[in-house]
């Protein structure tokens, strides 16, 4: 694989927090840049979503709610027998192609 080197400008606080960050999960700022980016081609989007589950103060208040009413809600389709249960990741995404589909999207 060939290497590139692209200099770039961080906020010096955002750099020192990042680095301290990514040091604590076995990174290098560079090695997180690089995964970022890969996962970025990977999907063609940004890839924002977590890796790490987050702690109860990553969330605003609002969006804790929904999620728990979430989780409540599917809690109770389980326990009813109304919750829709797949054999396998494919079966699942093509439910999921289905209902953007059906919401226009």
């Amino acid at each position: 694989m060939a290497n590139t080197t692209y200099n770039i400008r961080i906020d010096k606080n955002i750099r020192k927090q990042a680095d301290e960050l990514y040091k604590s999960m076995g990174l290098s700022l560079s090695s997180a840049i690089n995964l970022f980016l890969t996962q970025s081609v990977i999907q063609r989007k940004l890839p924002l979503a977590e890796i790490y589950p987050p702690t109860e103060s990553s969330y605003p208040e609002h969006i804790e709610k929904m999620l728990l009413a979430d989780a409540v809600e599917a809690d109770a389709a389980i326990e009813n027998g109304t919750a829709a249960l797949y054999s396998t990741p494919d079966e699942l995404f093509a439910a999921w192609r289905a209902e953007d589909c059906e919401d226009g999207e």
